[in-house]
């Protein structure tokens, strides 16, 4: 009897552990904390938790992230985007005077193009404007004629450090050379037709940039110019090429990934460790203009080559000289057609490469074929463990450079060959002529998808 009365004073006691109200005996800082975790409509639901917490967030709330999509679907996107309003607008009456350190807002559901919708946007993005916010994203997406200009006075953030704008957004020339943002260290932007000299005058005013994620389209023929001060630049242009241009020298850079442009004069970019490129040729360029460029990214160390890239390369003469890649691990190339003779003389050039990615997407090449080369590429003996040829149909100068692979790679552990043939009879044989060549590697496992 005295066991079992133990028993459940102990569990009882255990029971009001459980149900004490912890959360609410934290400081005041650490909950205002938590609170800058949550999205705003669940920020506002602690109010529900205790009596400490009924005001706490109209006080100590300095973190906003609206969206549209947590609310209840509604066909009809106007009064989806009224119901939403009544909700921000009530969280901005509500809330003590406090500054707003950042603020998200995702409206992807709701916006037409109608009056209230764009002096609502614009009312709260000016409500927490100032030299106390740090972060500002905006994601603006509508089915009709929505359009939202950052106003002017964004300049007044002295101290915003990151920038993220999407969709429905646009930037005129004359807003956009009147923005200054001396502090801002990282910057999205993907929206949708805009002036390249717009960006750039945009660029001009962000003067210690580090990170740029840049999606746009345009139609006009322009050079955009980098910030130098950039450590990560990702930019990639909507509408194919368009004839803009980009001009950089970012001694800092780490990270450069260029999609549909063309390029102008390319400074210093050695410390660049990865880099993907599917670039154009400026009007008239020869293939050593684009070796040229690769010969400023000596550094890098995981490399791709995209469609647009490697088809200018191919299209060059046959005796281009390649660039020394003395630090290269990762090569990936997406090849208009298949070339053995260019990618030896390519693999000639990597010494330590460890990884080669090489995808086809053509089975005839226009240019001469297979070749004996002098010398087996370094890389090749001493480095190369993993090798995939994507897009295999098994014409002669893919089987000649596999059998080449298979024979000359010392330490090659895998080799994965993805046939895209559609005849089975003809995958069968591709696989059988391959099974065969005897392997340089005891470590090398062939794979045949």
């Amino acid at each position: 009897m005295v066991i079992i009365e133990t028993i459940t004073q102990d569990l009882s006691s255990k029971r009001g552990k459980l149900d004490e109200d912890r959360i609410s005996t934290l400081p005041e800082d650490v909950r205002s904390k938590i609170l800058s975790f949550l999205p705003t409509k669940t920020a506002v639901a602690t109010s529900l938790l205790s009596p400490k917490w009924r005001y706490f967030w109209q006080q100590h709330l300095s973190v906003l992230d609206f969206d549209d999509d947590s609310f209840e679907p509604n066909e009809d996107r106007f009064e989806l985007f009224k119901t939403f309003a009544v909700f921000v607008n009530s969280v901005f009456l509500l809330r003590k005077p406090c500054h707003v350190h950042k603020m998200t807002l995702s409206c992807i559901q709701s916006l037409v193009d109608d009056k209230f919708c764009f002096n609502s946007v614009n009312t709260w993005v000016r409500s927490v404007i100032g030299p106390h916010l740090n972060d500002l994203h905006l994601t603006l997406y509508s089915d009709d004629g929505y359009c939202f200009e950052p106003p002017i006075n964004l300049s007044s953030c002295i101290n915003l450090l990151s920038l993220s704008l999407e969709g429905a957004v646009y930037f005129n020339l004359q807003r956009a050379k009147g923005i200054r943002l001396p502090s801002l260290k990282k910057l999205h932007l993907d929206i949708g037709y805009v002036l390249v000299t717009s960006v750039s005058a945009l660029l001009s005013g962000c003067p210690i940039l580090e990170t740029l994620d840049l999606y746009f389209e345009t139609e006009e023929y322009g050079i955009l110019c980098v910030p130098p001060s950039l450590k990560k630049l990702k930019m990639r242009l909507g509408n194919g090429n368009s004839g803009a241009s980009f001009e950089i020298d970012a001694p800092g850079l780490k990270y450069l990934d260029i999609s549909e442009f063309t390029f102008g004069n390319v400074g210093n970019l050695q410390h660049v460790v990865e880099a993907s490129l599917n670039i154009h040729p400026p009007p008239g360029a020869f293939a050593y203009t684009l070796v040229k460029l690769l010969n400023t990214l000596s550094g890098v160390k995981h490399l791709v080559l995209c469609l647009s890239t490697t088809k200018w390369l191919l299209s060059g003469p046959t005796d281009l000289r390649f660039p020394e890649f003395q630090h290269l691990l990762h090569l990936e190339l997406i090849l208009p057609w298949f070339n053995s003779n260019c990618l030896l003389s390519l693999l000639q050039t990597c010494h330590l490469l460890q990884v080669l990615i090489i995808e086809n997407h053509k089975e005839q090449s226009p240019l001469p074929r297979w070749a004996a080369h002098p010398s087996v590429p370094s890389c090749l003996v001493s480095h190369l463990t993993f090798v995939q040829l994507k897009g295999y149909r098994g014409s002669r100068d893919e089987l000649l450079f596999a059998k080449y692979i298979l024979q000359k790679g010392l330490i090659l552990k895998t080799v994965i060959i993805v046939d895209i043939s559609a005849d089975i009879r003809k995958k069968f044989d591709n696989l059988k002529r391959l099974s065969d060549v005897p392997r340089a590697s005891g470590m090398c496992r062939l794979t045949y998808d």
